[in-house]
């Protein structure tokens, strides 16, 4: 079950569909609310040895404002408070590195952390923290298109299996949704037995309904570079309302960067998705 939840609220754009998407999640689930917004301070050009004014300028352009944060805080907790979910609020401020890390070890506490998706449209220093949430908290994260408006709905679930350990991760993380959702189908890509192995789909199928989960397998193929894009157009042609997937990455010396398929489903997804690493 999940008891406790926080969300991660964006103070730089509109915040009404994560901020729905959160109170609906803690509603179902009679969990606990926790509402975080971040400022970006600014960073200091006196500590930014050899900085060019141009460099100093670029990275201060998202800088986010005080007055702006404590607007979404308010609007969070009347939502909150007219759910009737118990909730908290506060705001982190620091420079976008440190803030970002102390936002994912937070996020270490909670048994799902609620995230926006990072809008290319509008970039600002809050796009890495998926990123960061995915890789360093050790917890599922639920990112929410910041194109979504409304409750989060469970009706149907698409979960995406490759027979991989995150992929696993996930199903596991994603067990309180999978049993609320009336229609569960099961996405395999290119699924090859050799390398699979034992983790098969038809196996996941077993495996959830030892758990009274029933759902239903569909195999695609589709080329290596075109993974995210499949995954998605299954998703808007079944009418899926979430989407489970593992989140992938690849170490490069004291972090991850993101595989291919979900660097690609970060950048284009379009319904809320719940991804474990």
């Amino acid at each position: 079950m999940l008891n406790d939840v926080v969300v991660h609220i964006p103070a730089d754009r509109p915040a009404d569909g994560i901020i729905d998407c959160a109170v609906s999640v803690a509603k179902t689930f009679d969990a606990h609310l926790d509402g975080i917004v971040c400022t970006y301070q600014p960073i200091n050009p006196a500590i930014v040895v050899g900085a060019s004014t141009a460099y100093y300028a670029a990275v201060n352009q998202y800088n986010t404002d005080n007055d702006d944060a404590a607007a979404r805080l308010d609007q969070f907790e009347i939502a909150a408070r007219a759910a009737g979910v118990t909730h908290g609020a506060r705001s982190v401020c620091d420079t976008p590195v440190l803030a970002n890390e102390s936002l994912s070890e937070i996020s270490r506490l909670y048994d799902l952390s609620i995230v926006p998706q990072p809008d290319r449209a509008k970039p600002g220093h809050q796009d890495p923290l998926p990123e960061s949430i995915l890789f360093n908290s050790g917890k599922p994260m639920l990112m929410v298109p910041y194109i979504h408006k409304g409750p989060l709905n469970l009706d149907r679930v698409l979960v995406c299996w490759d027979g991989g350990r995150p992929a696993a991760r996930a199903v596991h993380d994603a067990m309180p949704f999978l049993r609320r959702a009336k229609t569960i189908d099961v996405l395999a890509v290119n699924e090859d037995e050799d390398d699979v192995g034992q983790a098969t789909t038809n196996a996941l199928l077993a495996h959830l309904m030892r758990h009274d989960v029933a759902a239903t397998a569909h195999h695609f193929t589709a080329p290596p570079t075109n993974v995210h894009n499949t995954i998605l157009s299954m998703a808007s042609d079944c009418g899926a309302d979430l989407l489970v997937m593992g989140g992938y990455g690849h170490s490069r010396l004291r972090e991850f960067i993101l595989g291919g398929v979900t660097r690609g489903i970060f950048k284009s997804l379009t319904l809320p998705a719940l991804i474990s690493h």
